[in-house]
């Protein structure tokens, strides 16, 4: 690259940048109509991507899925077909955008190559009557998860019955799911209990709850000895005098006691349950099978970041941050690709795909006569199957 001076790969990246558009609508095209990729249900999702740079219009601070919320970030869209597992889509938002406004920019990019009466599957960050709207007036379908409201607990959930609920068949003998459909003019609601859900939501709410146990004892201890309790629990400004009082109403009973009766006090009734929208009319079973497929796009995220690691991200200008996560989708298009026309390749790794694509050599030896004789070596059953064989699956 010498020749090319220091600032030649950012104006490389700046010019794909700018052409991002023309890029996405060319390679959604292409998958649909020489590769067979149907676009008949696509999964949707959003994630974002921190930033140790200044902010600017596109590098802003927002809600963190890094756990970064200390650095600023953009905000990433992807879509994803749902049979051949190709991601088809890709949108870029500043950092401060919610999910149910960056969905309209990730449709909008995928919405050409979509037939009417698709199906988009989503996450309830995502639900909204807008963007559902929106939807129903392209003639699409949709399936996303909603939020449970007071209705659902007084007309449905505190009126639970594992005998009037439909048993739901999930392919795994040790979990229990209940379903019921609540039908409306344009929709249709499904209600569905987990007892694995609801047994690790109370579970996780142990753990914090002794946790938070553990704390107060400690607190108490410290107030009792006439020490200052930790930063955390005083305020530490200097133009401040905040007097603070702390009441501890669970003493007197043993740590089992306390903690189980805060555990029955933290109860709402909505444990276990939730709820998933359509305009589509669905079997229970078929809302509930969709939508947990959806997560194949987490493992998109996962790939994009820990395997083709798109951080850190050393550019700053729009422009050149824009081509810097087009390139990685590109090369998440590859390996995706790849597990789409190889069948024994689906459940490898993309750090596996990877390594072996590296280890695959190019010798050329010149001659005398110069002639030009290549040699491939470090050939492996992955990088064999990719260069040199038809896949028997």
């Amino acid at each position: 690259m010498d020749p090319f001076g220091k600032d030649a790969p950012y104006r490389c990246l700046e010019k794909i940048g700018t052409n991002r558009h023309s890029i996405l609508h060319h390679i959604l095209h292409t998958l649909k109509n020489n590769h067979g990729v149907g676009l008949d249900m696509v999964f949707m999702d959003w994630t974002s991507i921190h930033f140790e740079a200044m902010l600017s219009d596109l590098i802003k601070y927002g809600y963190s899925r890094d756990h970064r919320p200390d650095r600023p970030q953009v905000t990433i869209g992807l879509a994803q077909d749902q049979r051949s597992q190709l991601p088809v889509g890709l949108s870029i938002q500043p950092g401060n955008i919610n999910d149910q406004t960056h969905f309209k920019k990730t449709y909008e990019q995928i919405k050409t190559g979509l037939r009417t009466g698709a199906c988009l599957v989503f996450d309830a960050g995502a639900t909204g009557n807008p963007n559902l709207d929106l939807l129903v007036s392209d003639n699409m379908k949709y399936l996303s998860r909603m939020k449970l409201n007071q209705s659902d607990v007084n007309k449905h959930l505190n009126m639970f019955n594992k005998d009037e609920w439909m048993r739901v068949v999930t392919g795994n003998e040790n979990e229990e799911v209940y379903g019921k459909k609540v039908l409306f003019p344009s929709r249709t609601k499904y209600l569905y209990f987990s007892q694995n859900l609801c047994d690790d939501i109370l579970l996780n709410r142990r753990k914090r709850l002794e946790q938070e146990y553990d704390d107060a004892l400690d607190l108490q201890k410290t107030i009792q000895s006439k020490k200052k309790p930790r930063k955390k629990y005083r305020n530490s400004n200097h133009f401040l005098h905040t007097h603070l009082s702390y009441t501890f109403p669970l003493t007197g009973m043993s740590r089992k006691e306390a903690i189980d009766r805060a555990l029955r006090l933290s109860i709402t009734g909505k444990e276990g349950f939730f709820a998933l929208v359509s305009n589509k009319d669905f079997s229970l079973h078929e809302a509930l099978s969709f939508y947990r497929e959806k997560d194949s796009i987490e493992k998109l995220f996962n790939s994009i970041k820990n395997e083709i690691h798109i951080r850190p991200t050393r550019c700053w200008t729009p422009e050149a941050i824009y081509g810097s996560i087009l390139i990685v989708f590109l090369a998440q298009l590859v390996i995706s690709m790849l597990r789409y026309k190889h069948a024994s390749l689906r459940r490898v790794s993309t750090k596996f795909i990877m390594q072996s694509l590296k280890n695959f050599a190019l010798t050329i030896i010149v001659g005398k006569d110069g002639r030009k004789n290549r040699v491939f070596s470090n050939f492996d059953w992955i990088n064999t199957l990719i260069f040199c064989e038809k896949d028997p699956g």
